[in-house]
């Protein structure tokens, strides 16, 4: 299920985690997000193995698993109440997170770019409406939708109707497309400003904000720890 998960998800957060070509930068990166999404169960990594601590009443267990050659494995310690469930969870999703860096250092141009396209293609649904729309909105940039449903050949409320039929909306597609979009251009020398406003964000506190509700981290943290896995210490 995780595998599956993280296969699909279009998380700025995630997209920056599964570009990292090593562990040590995933571990750093794990617990700014933890700080920064200021999250109700806090979790932190360190460099000493996996571990998970059951911190409920004199519950306590541990599991250490293998670290790596760079000594940058993990450690899992959990603060307050946080089911068991959620404790896996996390780890399966560290652990995955840890293999895709450890692909990625094999890779000759490292992580591949993740797109809603990309992403309809995994899932089956490259052929619907809304993978349609998110390649309107990959190649065109932020158009309004009058401009799509043109694009594609069809009436807007024609269109509107098929979207709501998948429990979506044109404005959620091109959210995440343009939030896609600045994500991997993070990694540039551009300013954060002009990436906003070249995405079709308002301006650049509008792509903080989103950048925020999506992921947990604004870009200005997400770019920082990017420079951090470019340029390793």
């Amino acid at each position: 299920m995780v595998n599956d998960f993280l296969a699909t998800d279009i998380n700025p957060g995630y997209l920056l985690l599964s570009s990292f070509q090593r562990e040590a930068d995933v571990l750093v990166a794990f617990n700014a997000y933890n700080q920064s999404a200021k999250l109700g169960v806090q979790t932190s990594l360190g460099a000493n193995g996996y571990a998970r601590r059951l911190n409920s009443g004199s519950r306590n267990s541990s599991r250490n698993a293998a670290g790596n050659g760079n000594g940058a494995a993990g450690a899992l310690m959990a603060h307050g109440d946080d089911p068991d469930s959620c404790r896996q969870g996390t780890l399966a999703i560290v652990e995955t997170m840890m293999r895709t860096t450890r692909r990625n250092a094999q890779l000759p141009d490292g992580a591949e770019r993740r797109s809603l396209t990309t992403t309809a293609a995994i899932l089956g649904i490259d052929g619907s409406a809304a993978a349609e729309v998110a390649l309107v909105f990959e190649s065109g940039g932020h158009l309004p939708i009058a401009s799509v449903a043109r694009e594609l050949g069809c009436h807007q409320r024609t269109l509107e109707r098929r979207l709501r039929e998948a429990n979506i909306t044109a404005e959620a597609l091109r959210q995440a497309s343009r939030l896609i979009r600045a994500s991997h251009r993070l990694s540039s020398s551009d300013s954060l400003t002009m990436i906003a406003c070249d995405e079709g964000f308002s301006d650049l506190a509008h792509m903080t904000r989103a950048f925020q509700s999506s992921s947990g981290m604004p870009p200005s943290l997400i770019r920082k720890l990017m420079r951090l896995g470019q340029n390793p210490s």
